[in-house]
């Protein structure tokens, strides 16, 4: 008998041994690197810059450079993280997190044609440069760069068909204080938003047959402070074949407090305090189409066309347009290994800004300026 008991006291560690085994082939541990990618996005140039009535500058300069790590949690959750190193690197008051972060959110598929994402994303509004990713563009357009684009909140978007998709965003207006928000801070006598969201419909639409041709359209609402409020309505339009592309995006905004602080910048003098214009409106033209010389060589060309006023009086400014800017671009890339991630490019851009209306009594001056790039693109794959 005591034969019998020892023998299958030794057996109960083989036999667990052997369970233990035969699970580890049935589900074997999932690497991270299998469900995630991660890349540094990196952009820096030699540039020559040349202002109406200034000598001719020089400078090299990393223009961008961000890491970005995105990933799948099982079949229905996606998530995203990107940080920027080439602009401010602080905490923001309002939201408690890095200014310097463009990403960091959570997107659930709780059935297969409905998307729920919460965290830092971009704001849906339409249009192609907008949301592109920051590393090939090299240079935006004035209204495109202005607002402070990645905000907190949540967002639904809802596949109404595999070619048709409506989105539904609730986000932060701003990440830091109204004072710092704003150029010249609140304006006296305004009472902060209780509630300063932005809210945005965003329908998105692919057609023809291999759906080459794309649109983006967006209504946005934006809570600035009691009884101020800014409009921005953004008509995005693309069209793709294999070896070129082009696409041309419309926005206007109007906004009772000047969240883009481009009026408010240009009519800053050196020996004022700076003021947050008031009543500001904008309108903004880019159109965009790049080709393939080669599998080896691409280029493109590129135009904006922006005007910024008032749709009320401000100060000794009439409603309607008081500046006006535009630009042109141009540039050829090299592959050198056929790999879009790696492209040495030379660009060219020349800008215009002048006062229309009552643009220059109002302190507007004219700027023309010529800048000639010269660079690289390297988008790193870690994993």
């Amino acid at each position: 008998m005591k034969e019998l008991l020892l023998a299958l006291v030794l057996a109960v560690p083989s036999v667990l041994e052997a369970n233990d085994s035969s699970v580890a082939d049935v589900a074997p541990r999932v690497k991270f690197t299998e469900t995630a990618d991660m890349c540094f996005q990196m952009r820096g140039s030699f540039n020559l810059i040349k202002q109406h009535g200034s000598k001719l500058d020089s400078k090299f300069r990393m223009d961008d450079f961000r890491w970005n790590i995105e990933g799948n949690i099982g079949k229905k959750v996606y998530y995203r993280f990107r940080q920027s190193f080439t602009t401010a690197f602080r905490q923001n008051s309002w939201d408690n997190f890095l200014s310097s972060v463009n990403y960091a959110f959570i997107r659930w598929r709780p059935i297969s044609n409905l998307a729920l994402t919460a965290g830092k994303q971009v704001f849906s509004l339409g249009g192609y440069e907008f949301e592109a990713t920051p590393v090939y563009v090299i240079s935006f357009s004035d209204f495109g760069s202005s607002l402070s684009a990645y905000q907190f909140g949540l967002s639904a978007g809802w596949e109404i068909s595999p070619t048709q998709q409506l989105v539904v965003q609730m986000c932060n207006l701003r990440g830091v204080s109204d004072n710092e928000y704003y150029y010249g801070g609140l304006p006296e006598g305004v009472t902060p938003a209780r509630f300063p969201y932005m809210y945005t419909l965003n329908w998105n639409g692919r057609f023809l047959e291999d759906r080459s041709l794309e649109f983006r359209y967006s209504a946005s609402y934006g809570h600035q402070a009691v009884n101020k409020g800014m409009w921005v309505l953004s008509f995005g339009h693309s069209y793709r074949r294999r070896t070129w592309g082009a696409y041309l995006d419309l926005m206007w905004s109007r906004q009772a407090l000047d969240a883009s602080s481009i009026m408010s910048e240009s009519l800053a003098s050196s020996d004022t305090k700076p003021v947050t214009a008031t009543n500001t409106q904008y309108l903004s033209t880019v159109a965009y189409l790049h080709f393939f010389i080669s599998p080896s060589f691409r280029a493109f060309v590129k135009g904006a066309c922006e005007a910024g006023g008032f749709y009320k009086q401000y100060s000794d400014g009439l409603p309607g347009i008081s500046r006006f800017n535009w630009n042109a671009q141009g540039s050829v890339q090299y592959m050198p290994t056929k790999n879009s991630n790696f492209r040495l490019f030379a660009h060219y851009n020349f800008y215009n800004r002048h006062p229309v209306g009552t643009g220059k009594s109002l302190g507007i001056t004219s700027v023309n300026e010529h800048k000639v790039s010269l660079g690289l693109i390297y988008v790193m794959n870690v994993f």
